[in-house]
Order: structure tokens, then sequence, then C-alpha cells
């Protein structure tokens, strides 16, 4: 059975922070936004408390998902950051870049 790691020690390796996988994994999950085809996050599983193990080669995904993020895919989750981590002031931006087109 392949060695699993918890999304602290997922972080760790990938030198980001557990909440910032934790934000991939919400946007992902989030049938609202749409995701550019060729972005993919690995499978994970989950412990009764739903903290989230990942094998090795599901991190090396991770670790690949956060380069593309960095350079070809780079603000597709600008509407989602907007909303989730900024709140009210984010959505007003967001609304008024979009009555600026």
């Amino acid at each position: 059975m392949p060695e699993k790691f918890s999304t602290a020690r997922a972080a760790q390796i990938l030198d980001v922070s557990t909440k910032t996988i934790i934000r991939w994994y919400k946007w992902y999950e989030d049938n609202d936004y749409s995701k550019p085809t060729g972005l993919r996050l690995p499978e994970y599983t989950t412990d009764n408390r739903g903290t989230k193990f990942f094998t090795m080669q599901a991190i090396q995904q991770l670790e690949d998902f956060k380069s593309k993020l960095k350079t070809d895919y780079r603000g597709c989750m600008s509407t989602f950051n907007a909303t989730y981590q900024w709140g009210q002031r984010g959505t007003k931006i967001m609304e008024n870049k979009l009555k600026e087109k």
C-alpha cells in the first residue's frame, strides 16, 4: 500500500500553505466556475475527520497543477479568489470590471 500524506504534509512538500491546497480543491469542485480543459487536480482520500490524504504521485500532480497556475493558466482562479477570499469587496470589484467591458 502506498504511503499517504496529509494536506499539511503535502503543503510542506509543495512549499504552499494548507489553505492554498484547500482553496484549489474548493474552486475545482465548485461547478459554478469554469475550469480550463488541461488543468486537473488529483484524487485524494479522506479520513473520518475530513482530512485529505495524497499519494506521492498525487503530490507530483499537485506540483504540476501549481506550476501550470503560474504559467499557462495564470488568472483562471481570479473570479473565485475575488469572491472567496475578498468577500463583498471582491465581488464588488469583479462587478465593476464587468461593467467596464
